[in-house]
């Protein structure tokens, strides 16, 4: 027999190198079509998320200069695709949020020792998406808004101005110190108002320069400002080439508020009270062990009177803490919220979940369940929220004096999809937590878990 003549089992090679480039034609398609679209689909769904986080930002920035409160405000910077087999993704797409350099808001009354100087930033998320095209969000003089323009397009606002109230009152909240993080998973932030007072505005009829990136067109087309009162005094041209133009704003030192909000620290420059000073709006407290001062009133602060009875206890396994408080004042003290700023525990979590398949999912959250009055917002009274999150009781819950109160947080565990993170073990933990009362003060305390 000559095996050179041999053809059995041709087909048979043939059939199978012709169904292996089918599969490989087939799997080259899906890399290049449907790969990109489910991605897309991702990017866009995050591109919804980030803009309600960014809303929420922006609320925080004016709630915490109207209110002298701390405010935190959870944004996720970026996002990650789906894990795929026989294909392959892209980097994860990250998101950047910054703070732009210091720019100035004026505020004259006309003569050189009448001329007062507050800085103030704007803020910027740029998405790093892969397959759609998105542009920067802008936070800017109260403005949250897309900007499309250096890709020949316009702005797109999301939340109208704030400076200017329909009965032509004037508030500007100037947002201080410098902030860059990057990356796929969440940032918290701290938006923190002024404490001291160290200067007080100009008397009389004023006018007020408030740097902003949006052109006279865009304020006059695109937002409600009043264009067409007296207040609006136009907008001036980008003189320094650097896409800064400067608002102008006439009124007096009665129908001007001025507040100033630090991210992560406490602003260099004060806000403004309801006297005209440039300063805390708090008023008459103390400041003393983590409280702040009240609205301005001449009583005691609520705050003052609350202390840890210092018995912390775990439950739920070790994932729960249990605590209760005190109220020694002289009066009911009323909680309005509270936050869990932050925990010893958190450091060494998120440093396990950077790396493994929970990356990106990189917060601890705590559900706080009712207990002897106190609960969160919520039907259930088991909502979940992230560290660092001020969430406000759909009720607020009254301590009479010598009496207690206890604080029962559900549990504590990494965040994952659907709630289905990994307990954490809070025995020997330190929790900071932070109180907020209906007569504007806080308390904030450490409460220390035992072993």
């Amino acid at each position: 027999m000559r095996f050179s003549r041999d053809r059995r089992g041709q087909s048979v090679v043939i059939g199978t190198v012709i169904l292996f480039g089918f599969l490989i034609l087939a799997l080259s398609l899906y890399q290049v079509q449907v790969v990109p679209q489910e991605n897309a689909q991702v990017e866009f769904q995050h591109f919804e998320d980030v803009r309600n986080d960014l809303v929420d930002l922006r609320a925080g920035v004016l709630q915490a200069g109207s209110t002298d409160r701390p405010q935190y405000q959870t944004v996720r910077l970026g996002t990650t695709y789906p894990s795929r087999v026989f294909t392959i993704n892209p980097p994860s797409p990250a998101g950047t949020l910054q703070t732009t350099e210091s720019y100035p808001v004026v505020i004259s009354n006309g003569t050189p020792e009448g001329t007062v100087t507050v800085p103030t930033r704007f803020l910027q998320y740029r998405p790093g998406y892969n397959e759609i095209d998105q542009s920067s969000t802008w936070y800017d003089a109260s403005v949250l808004y897309v900007d499309a323009r250096d890709r020949g397009s316009g702005i797109a606002v999301i939340e109208d101005q704030e400076l200017v109230s329909g009965d032509g009152e004037v508030r500007i909240v100037a947002l201080q110190n410098e902030f860059r993080r990057s990356g796929t998973g969440r940032v918290t932030l701290e938006l923190r108002p002024a404490e001291s007072v160290t200067e007080t505005l100009p008397e009389g009829d004023l006018t007020v320069t408030v740097p902003t990136r949006l052109s006279e067109g865009d304020w006059e087309t695109k937002t409600d400002l009043p264009t067409d009162s007296e207040v609006y005094g136009g907008v001036t041209d980008d003189t320094n080439g650097d896409g800064v133009y400067n608002l102008t704003l006439n009124t007096t030192a009665d129908d001007l508020t001025v507040d100033t909000v630090g991210v992560q620290e406490a602003p260099e420059d004060p806000t403004q009270n309801t006297d005209g000073a440039v300063g805390s709006g708090g008023g008459g407290g103390d400041g003393g062990d983590g409280d702040s001062g009240s609205d301005g009133g001449d009583g005691p602060t609520q705050a003052s009177g609350i202390v840890s009875n210092d018995d912390a206890s775990t439950f739920w396994g070790t994932s729960g803490v249990q605590f209760s408080v005190r109220n020694d004042g002289s009066g009911v003290a009323e909680i309005e919220s509270i936050s869990i700023d932050s925990t010893t525990s958190q450091a060494e979590v998120l440093k396990e979940q950077n790396g493994g398949a929970g990356a990106g999912q990189r917060e601890i959250y705590v559900a706080s369940s009712s207990s002897e009055g106190f609960h969160e917002a919520g039907d259930t009274g088991q909502d979940r929220y992230f560290i660092g999150t001020q969430v406000t009781l759909s009720s607020d819950v009254g301590i009479a004096t010598d009496d207690d109160a206890t604080i029962t947080l559900a549990f504590f565990q990494t965040d994952g999809a659907g709630g289905s993170g990994d307990r954490v073990d809070m025995t020997g933990e330190d929790i900071d937590i932070t109180l907020y009362f209906a007569d504007g003060s806080q308390k904030s305390l450490v409460i220390s878990v035992p072993n």
